[in-house]
């Protein structure tokens, strides 16, 4: 009976210290790879083309990879980093540097609710601008770059940019949104409201020649102007810059595809004890009233 209680006391004594400690925020630092991306969303007219059809995810392209962003941050292992920035024209403008996913998933996913193609400065999209403009700020931040587009260059370009920097050092995605097929454009007021389709008589008459815009047709018998995922575009931009490339089709595979990616970044990593202590706490109780 006397060892029962000894027992028992030194169960409890224990738990108690354990408890004790639990309330401190208990952590345990160490060195560790981690994967530190920044999210760049494409905000061109195209991007609100309605060519998604997945259940329980919005239609149009840029609120589909929002969509898949926001799935991919509250994926990602804690002490991995994100940011988020926006292109249009030629200049990619980042929003929030990369900060820690479990621990500011709240901020990181407010900021990316606010993204909408109402922040554009600009209507024209030279791809390759923006792409190399996010390229040249992430190298110093060690980051990796996510780029989403469509590939919609407007107005069509003879000439790409100089990129500066060997295929094959650049670590990042490029990710193609939109479905392959032409889908006509919406014309969205302030309000974000859609309010019919871009047509021919849009657009300035300057760039109405289809040596400018050959992506841009009117569909069929209709003058509305349509849009598709420039894949072949995207891909010679990867191909230039060493980036991967991945079609956005489901959240999850977007997801694989970053958990995929080497990264060459290290970090001190804190790993949160209070779980394990709240369970060694636990375990100690239950043994005190069965044994």
């Amino acid at each position: 009976m006397t060892q029962n209680f000894t027992w028992r006391f030194w169960c409890w004594a224990l738990a108690l210290l354990l408890l004790a400690a639990t309330l401190f925020h208990p952590t345990w630092e160490r060195a560790q790879k981690i994967h530190r991306f920044i999210f760049v969303l494409d905000i061109t007219q195209s991007m609100n083309t309605r060519d998604y059809h997945a259940e329980g995810l919005p239609p149009d392209r840029l609120s589909f990879a929002k969509a898949a962003i926001k799935k991919a941050i509250l994926a990602l292992p804690c002490g991995s980093q994100a940011g988020l920035g926006i292109f249009t024209h030629k200049n990619t403008q980042l929003l929030l540097h990369p900060i820690e996913v479990c621990q500011h998933a709240p901020a990181l996913l407010n900021a990316l609710a606010q993204i909408d193609w109402r922040s554009a400065w600009a209507a024209d999209s030279y791809i390759a601008y923006g792409l190399f403009s996010g390229l040249r700020q992430l190298k110093q931040l060690d980051a990796q770059l996510v780029f989403f587009s469509d590939g919609q260059q407007y107005p069509k370009t003879a000439r790409e940019p100089h990129y500066p920097n060997p295929a094959g050092k650049t670590a990042g995605l490029i990710v193609g949104v939109g479905k392959l097929h032409p889908s006509p454009i919406p014309k969205l007021d302030l309000n974000n409201q859609m309010t019919g389709f871009w047509q021919q008589s849009d657009l300035p008459e300057t760039a109405a020649s289809a040596r400018y815009h050959p992506h841009l047709k009117p569909l069929q018998s209709q003058q509305w102007l349509t849009s598709f995922l420039d894949e072949e575009h995207l891909k010679s931009l990867a191909t230039l810059t060493g980036m991967k490339y991945h079609r956005l089709q489901t959240p999850k595979q977007l997801t694989d595809s970053l958990l995929q990616l080497e990264s060459s970044v290290t970090a001190t990593v804190r790993k949160d004890l209070r779980p394990f202590t709240a369970l060694a706490v636990l375990i100690l109780l239950i043994a005190t009233f069965v044994v």
